[in-house]
């Protein structure tokens, strides 16, 4: 019982001090770049093509559901069903201050990896463009890029996802395609 009491003191004091912490003058708060996370809020249905060599394109349509988490993270938790099997992932997005570059995360369901990213917003063609890295299910080392372009009106996004080709540095083949559209 005792442990309890302290642990319990223990947490409300750090609590305290992490809220005082945050509401002192100079305390890095929301900035623009954090306001760009808020474009894709909302829910949105998705119509997936999945491109795997040597086999057809694949379509499938999904959802996704993107909320913020304070002012500073986006996640986004995504499902659809894809050759009959359910598909669920969930990705957080935010802005690195110190390194000038968007940083994100992705888990799903069909595979034991996260899969991590960085990269750029460009304001005049409203594009996120993040490169990746991660392993693939069978763990093996991956490196990718995922293109998203929004629409001037915010109602649609497309986000293009590629792999980088095998003992390249530049070299990308398109493995997906998701076309957002924003649920009124």
């Amino acid at each position: 019982m005792k442990s309890r009491i302290v642990l319990a003191a223990l947490l409300i004091g750090f609590l305290g001090t992490k809220v005082a912490w945050a509401q002192e003058p100079g305390f890095p708060g929301p900035t623009v770049e954090h306001a760009v996370l808020k474009k894709d809020v909302g829910t949105w249905t998705a119509d997936a093509t999945i491109f795997m060599p040597g086999m057809p394109e694949e379509t499938a349509p999904g959802e996704e559901v993107v909320t913020m988490v304070g002012e500073f993270w986006s996640v986004g938790n995504y499902s659809m069903e894809f050759i009959g099997t359910k598909f669920n992932g969930q990705g957080t997005t935010g802005y690195d201050a110190e390194k000038k570059k968007y940083i994100g995360s992705w888990v799903d369901s069909m595979s034991p990896y996260a899969m991590h990213m960085e990269g750029t917003w460009d304001e005049a063609t409203r594009t996120m463009t993040m490169f990746s890295v991660g392993k693939d299910p069978a763990g093996v080392a991956k490196k990718g890029k995922l293109v998203t372009v929004h629409s001037e009106d915010g109602n649609t996004r497309v986000m293009s996802m590629f792999d980088l080709v095998a003992d390249t540095e530049d070299e990308f083949v398109k493995t997906m395609v998701i076309k957002y559209t924003k649920k009124k």
